[in-house]
């Protein structure tokens, strides 16, 4: 009797378990999925970039000297030709008054026709000579930091006209003392030449005082444009140094992205394509949109943060309304570069693919069971594929295709 029971419970308890695995077969399975519509697709990178002025000049002392007075402060907003600095010029003044000085010691000695013996006349002459040469070495070493200054954008034109000036004066006089001491040696005597001599010593004493008078013409340093100060390097009471800036004045109405660019992706940006400037908003990121308006001609070596050195190339990029923008120089910012991108076209999530035969293929909701539907690929990036055949405007995907319990034929309950 008992064995009777026995059989009668397992053939209930086999029916409720084929009932269950009934039931749950023909149970729709929850998929969320994707209704394909055409659409944009787009490939981009960011890079980390940094703000910087549009117009910016660094300011240099012309000569070395202490530094007397400092007339601004940093971040403070100065107006072009206004006075920054002051440097001491009791140095040069100790000179002009001793070249003044012999200037009219000169005047008086031609004057007075003053007649020395021949030997000594002539040796004197070749001091002159000797001594117009080591300033005119001078006059030389000095235009060259000059013009490397000028071409630095340090120094106003004028300054380098000036050392210009200065050093033709100086090659002038050179000239002017070796004629004399020509006459002189071609002379029968000591009075000859004597007119051509004085006049060339007071030709090079001017040319001298002209020197220093635009020497400390030059000690009240004034602002080439209007904008605001930075980097404010030097103290009151300390020695400029010509090679080396005082500070910086930068225009605060408009502003510059520099960023580095890997050389494997700059083929894609162009001159005058439109980025994005990204901003941390501590919480919600703030967006401007800027314009590259320059791209380096050459690539230069930069090491990256895992320490591996990479090939980079340095890319401006302009706001387009700077104004508005809540920047400051050294501000770190990212830059986001759109390089290729497709419109209307079919976009599905890359990680709804999976492999199929020799190709790839979707799982697609169709009379609300699941089917396999095989497709061509083509355009992607790091999310997103175009499908180029196999799907149309409408169709259901499913996002996850490795849902379990997913099969062929299998009754679907769409969740969007």
């Amino acid at each position: 009797m008992k064995k009777k029971w026995k059989i009668i419970l397992g053939v209930l308890l086999a029916v409720l378990i084929a009932g269950y695995w009934a039931s749950e077969s023909f149970k729709p399975l929850t998929a969320q999925v994707l209704e394909v519509q055409p659409g944009t697709i787009s490939l981009s990178f960011k890079e980390e970039g940094k703000v910087v002025p549009a117009k910016e000049r660094p300011i240099h002392a012309i000569h070395g000297g202490r530094i007397e007075q400092i007339l601004v402060e940093e971040g403070q907003p100065v107006r072009e030709g206004d006075v920054l600095a002051v440097l001491d010029t009791r140095e040069i003044d100790y000179q002009l008054q001793e070249l003044a000085a012999q200037l009219k010691s000169v005047r008086g000695e031609k004057a007075g026709k003053l007649q020395e013996p021949y030997e000594i006349q002539l040796r004197s002459q070749e001091l002159l000579v000797e001594q117009a040469e080591r300033e005119l070495a001078q006059y030389q070493t000095n235009f060259a930091r000059i013009e490397r200054l000028y071409e630095a954008n340090a120094v106003t034109e004028a300054a380098y006209e000036e050392a210009k000036k200065m050093l033709e004066q100086a090659q002038t006089r050179l000239e002017l003392e070796k004629q004399a001491l020509a006459l002189l040696r071609e002379s029968t005597g000591p009075g000859s030449g004597t007119q051509q001599f004085y006049e060339g010593r007071i030709e090079a004493l001017q040319a001298q005082l002209s020197f220093l008078e635009y020497q400390k013409s030059q000690s009240r340093i004034t602002a080439p444009i209007s904008g605001i100060v930075s980097e404010l390097g030097i103290k009151e009471g300390e020695l400029a140094n010509p090679a080396v800036p005082l500070m910086k004045i930068f225009d605060p109405s408009s502003y510059a992205i520099e960023t580095y660019v890997l050389t494997s992706d700059i083929r894609g940006i162009k001159e005058g394509m439109e980025v994005d400037v990204i901003l941390d908003g501590r919480g919600e990121d703030v967006a401007y949109r800027g314009i590259v308006k320059n791209i380096a001609p050459s690539a230069v070596s930069m090491i990256s943060a895992l320490g591996l050195e990479e090939q980079r190339v340095k890319v401006t990029v302009a706001l387009e309304d700077a104004a508005a923008a809540e920047l400051f120089p050294g501000c770190a910012v990212d830059v986001a570069f759109t390089v290729d991108e497709r419109r209307d076209v079919l976009v599905v999530p890359r990680t709804a693919l999976f492999p199929y035969g020799d190709g790839e293929a979707v799982w697609v909701v169709e009379d609300g069971k699941a089917q396999v539907r095989p497709v061509q690929t083509g355009f992607y990036n790091n999310r997103d594929i175009v499908i180029t055949e196999g799907l149309e405007p409408g169709d259901l995907v499913i996002v996850d295709p490795q849902l379990k319990g997913l099969d062929s034929g299998k009754r679907i309950k769409v969740q969007k």
